[in-house]
């Protein structure tokens, strides 16, 4: 009990500590680039969004827009580093329309991978796992042409024919009844394995 106690508090202080260097970090880069930031806050506004609202646990619609958008966003950062990095080329970028577009249909991009993807991969590993099914099947129609019905019964079936068998003095395994058995009796012997 005192173990769980810890476990989230231990937690908590990891997550603030985790908050406390994220926002240092932060910080830092705003006073060191400010046209950096503010280029990458405004053209990763998509991933922002997405990060919000995506309640999932494993954050897949924020990896996949964030990803996508960061691809659409990175070659102005390029500009922005490889020319005069300055409030103004920042600005001059972001005001351009064409770059806008650039920025945010990578990230339209983004979305419309995470809406349409998972359905066409399940639908893969449906028709996978069909036709490894049918497989199976014609498999298991071999086996018992070979060996006959024993085989595919289950190993439930296959006991309770022993222990009817035993009881009734047949060997158990050939599987050879003497007589069909009556409901009763067989219900009997059901609750006689079970007890």
């Amino acid at each position: 009990m005192a173990n769980t106690s810890k476990t989230p508090a231990v937690q908590k202080g990891r997550s603030s500590q985790l908050t406390l260097w994220l926002s240092v970090g932060f910080v830092g880069l705003i006073i060191m680039s400010l046209p950096s930031v503010v280029l990458i806050f405004f053209g990763l506004l998509p991933t922002i969004v997405a990060f919000i609202i995506d309640r999932s646990k494993q954050r897949n619609a924020s990896f996949c827009v964030g990803g996508i958008n960061f691809c659409g966003v990175f070659p102005y950062m390029m500009d922005l580093w490889a020319g005069e990095n300055s409030m103004d080329m920042s600005i001059r970028i972001l005001t351009d329309v064409f770059s806008l577009v650039i920025m945010y249909s990578a990230a339209g991009f983004g979305w419309m991978i995470y809406m349409t993807l998972p359905p066409v991969i399940a639908a893969f590993i449906s028709v996978m796992a069909q036709h490894k099914l049918a497989t199976l099947r014609a498999s298991q129609r071999q086996l018992i042409e070979e060996w006959g019905e024993d085989v595919s019964a289950s190993q439930e079936v296959l006991d309770l024919r022993q222990e009817i068998a035993a009881n009734e003095g047949t060997d158990g395994e050939t599987g050879e009844m003497p007589e069909p058995l009556e409901v009763d009796d067989f219900l009997e012997g059901i609750d006689s394995i079970l007890d």
